[in-house]
């Protein structure tokens, strides 16, 4: 790995600098592909920022992440470059600074506290197996046996 795309990981990784006044925290909408990512500003609008290079296979996004973009004039559709991608441990520290994390945001990001159970949200009980039995252990594969 070379020694600048090594310091781009390290620094996106433990780094968390607060956003300037001209750059916004934005939700990841989709990925277009060649670089540009859809991302919905606080105030609800849309808009196309350009992934740097640097990030290539690097530092991924998916749909709903955040990240901090630097919002710009309009060259064609493409509105914004991103600056920083935000995890998880980013958006805690944005929440608890005072006026930094958008309050539109707050409904995307799940409480550690609030456990949430997959399967009652899905419809998956114990009675919706419509009387099937239980799956049987898959006979194609050798047990392995230790001594």
């Amino acid at each position: 790995m070379s020694h600048r795309r090594k310091h781009v990981l390290q620094e996106a990784l433990s780094e968390c600098r607060l956003p300037e006044p001209d750059e916004s925290i934005l939700r990841v909408l989709s990925l277009r592909g060649s670089n540009l990512v859809e991302a919905e500003l606080p105030d609800g609008s849309v808009t196309l920022c350009r992934m740097p290079q640097k990030f290539n296979k690097m530092l991924w996004v998916k749909r709903g992440s955040f990240v901090v973009a630097k919002l710009g004039e309009s060259d064609g559709k493409v509105n914004g470059e991103v600056y920083q991608v935000l995890y998880a441990d980013h958006v805690k520290q944005f929440k608890k600074e005072p006026g930094v994390w958008p309050p539109e945001f707050d409904d995307a990001v799940p409480d550690e506290t609030e456990e949430v159970n997959v399967e009652e949200e899905a419809g998956y009980t114990d009675e919706s197996d419509d009387g099937l039995p239980p799956l049987e252990a898959n006979t194609n594969h050798r047990r392995m046996v230790y001594n």
